[in-house]
């Protein structure tokens, strides 16, 4: 519980300063809400409230730090595809097995691709994430997914 408030104050306090807001879904392993505050043009800061779809997990909780821009493949469409990586940590609950009803605790590794449409506001993106459990239990998971938000 400590964990996920100290990660609630980050993320209030960083997304303060933001530059622009971003509201959407992921579909994927976790499926939900996800959000995200750039700081900068190649800083910001993202969140999932989400269910994973993983046999033993359920309700996640995953912020991460990005660095965006850190490549750009060009299209025929115009804007082009935008790489991004970064570091956080999500909070899981387990559903089932040896650790039921426990949260699992540790750090996200996330690197993906954005697309952005310029009207209507849309940011497109893809993003696979390495996840790294430590509490209560050492577990390495891979999650993915695919989603939109909606620039403010």
């Amino acid at each position: 519980m400590k964990v996920f408030i100290t990660m609630a104050a980050i993320l209030i306090t960083q997304s303060v300063f933001a530059t622009e807001y971003q509201l959407g879904v992921v579909l994927g392993s976790p499926t939900g809400i996800s959000a995200k505050a750039s700081l900068d043009n190649k800083h910001s800061i993202d969140a999932a409230l989400a269910y994973s779809l993983a046999d033993e997990l359920g309700l996640e909780f995953h912020a991460d730090y990005l660095v965006e821009k850190a490549h750009s493949f060009a299209t025929n469409a115009g804007a082009p595809f935008e790489l991004y990586y970064g570091v956080g940590a999500r909070v899981v609950s387990i559903t089932k097995g040896h650790h039921e009803d426990d949260i699992a605790i540790g750090p996200r590794v996330p690197i993906g691709l954005t697309y952005q449409l310029g009207e209507p506001r849309i940011e497109f993106f893809g993003e696979l994430a390495l996840a790294f459990d430590i509490i209560p239990a050492t577990n390495l998971d891979l999650e993915g997914g695919v989603g939109l938000r909606f620039r403010f």
